[in-house]
């Protein structure tokens, strides 16, 4: 139910962050294009005003010969019959080479406080022949085509000619060069705003994901902890429970040795159980109080040497090959020999519960300055996708869920709590198939180390 609930709450907030980004794509998209109108509308109205100006105030030599000139193509047309398009073309041709407006309409809109790049063309849209037969229509487009030259042009005027052999009708279209870059900088306020939005948006979706994936692996990290706990406290009290209840059975007639065997079972369990107990409440001490290490001098050959031996005692000289290669050095160094014990011990057991084979392990240790533990195995080593989890609290493999190997997954968080407590940090190294290295780190100044 919550695992369907987290897909429901993350598909849904999802769909809200992509109709906002749409909702925003149609929001600056529709400003865009209010803002290209306005500024068509702008400068459309007042290179309009400029025309009319210069229609009143000039109409130089330049422009009469450049209409006489286009009468006298008239007429050679109407003498030889050229090809009409030709006739078009060249009337295109001769307007827009001798456009004498464009310098006029730069004057005109700097003297009105606008400064625009500018490029112009003019287009035919019809034009009619005239000799003493009458008039010959040479071409007619009444449609609003603007020139394929000009990028997103104004229609900034039409104009009506008439000479002594052609009647002509064109229009003069203006095309701003920057116009993008001006309607940008109108809007930088309204884009700073909705990037800023979705931003936003995308990080409280992204840090709201997170927290619900974190608030779901610790979900499952918790119910397999309930899961892994009940079972490894359900072992001890069934032990216990049997071995008391024939303890207690006055039909039974229980030999000594017996008693003896079945009170030292009783008091193994026991110490099962309180060890269980005292690891957790260790775990929940360490994370509310953060307790200190209690450091002091330590001969390391021989502390690395006891702890081998113990654990050789505990858990079977027969059960495991352990290599101990100690590397000169400072021969002792400061640090917490209880914890750090357990640390070691910790990595022992680890080789030995997850092992497929006669586990053969190997523990190097070099002292040059920072104290280096490495401790290696012949196990099935780690998935690289798991790697990143094992240090975590309540983290079990899959490797040991299948294989129902017991455990709380408190062992590696303990070992990296303690780590970190000497200012140090541990890595690992693994491949499948060919076990897993264990690198311990923790640096040693000069107060700390002696040779």
């Amino acid at each position: 139910m919550f695992v369907m609930r987290i897909k429901y709450l993350t598909w849904l907030s999802a769909l809200a962050l992509v109709m906002l980004v749409v909702a925003q794509y149609f929001f600056i998209t529709e400003t865009f294009e209010t803002k290209k109108e306005q500024i068509d509308g702008k400068y459309g109205t007042l290179v309009q005003k400029g025309i009319y100006e210069f229609e009143e105030q000039y109409f130089g030599y330049s422009r009469d010969s450049l209409f006489s000139a286009l009468d006298n193509q008239a007429l050679q047309f109407l003498r030889a019959g050229k090809n009409r398009d030709s006739l078009v073309e060249n009337f295109n041709l001769h307007l827009n080479k001798y456009n004498d407006l464009n310098h006029f309409l730069r004057n005109y809109l700097m003297q009105h406080g606008e400064d625009p790049v500018f490029h112009s063309a003019y287009i035919i849209r019809s034009l009619t022949l005239i000799d003493i037969s009458g008039e010959h229509i040479v071409f007619i487009e009444p449609s609003l085509k603007a020139p394929a030259g000009l990028k997103d042009p104004i229609l900034a005027g039409s104009f009506a000619l008439e000479r002594n052999y052609f009647r002509t009708t064109y229009d003069y279209y203006i095309s701003i060069v920057h116009k993008t870059g001006m309607i940008m900088r109108e809007m930088r306020m309204t884009l700073f705003l909705a990037v800023i939005t979705i931003l936003i948006v995308f990080i409280v979706y992204y840090m709201t994901l997170k927290n619900m994936l974190r608030q779901k692996r610790l979900s499952d990290l918790k119910t397999d902890f309930i899961n892994n706990m009940t079972h490894e406290l359900k072992t001890p009290l069934s032990t216990i429970s049997v071995a008391s209840s024939s303890l207690a059975n006055p039909d039974l007639n229980i030999k000594q040795e017996r008693i003896k065997e079945l009170s030292a079972l009783i008091k193994k369990q026991n110490k099962h159980l309180s060890d269980l107990i005292d690891r957790i409440l260790d775990i929940a001490i360490w994370e509310k109080d953060q307790v200190k290490l209690q450091k002091k001098k330590v001969a390391l050959e021989p502390f690395i040497r006891e702890i081998i031996e113990a654990f050789r005692l505990e858990y079977g000289e027969d059960k495991s090959d352990i290599q101990l290669q100690i590397h000169p050095g400072n021969k002792t160094v400061f640090i917490d020999d209880i914890h750090m014990t357990t640390v070691i011990n910790n990595l022992l057991l680890n080789s030995l519960k997850y092992a497929v084979k006669k586990p053969e392990i190997v523990i190097d240790v070099r002292s040059n300055g920072e104290l280096l533990i490495s401790v290696s195995d012949n196990g099935p080593g780690i998935p690289k996708e798991e790697q990143k989890n094992v240090f975590q609290k309540f983290y079990r493999g899959n490797d040991s869920k299948r294989r129902a190997i017991k455990g709380l997954g408190l062992g590696l968080y303990y070992v990296n709590q303690i780590v970190k407590a000497h200012n140090g940090d541990i890595t690992l190294e693994s491949e499948p198939g060919k076990g897993v290295t264990f690198i311990i780190k923790i640096p040693l100044d000069h107060e700390h180390i002696t040779g």
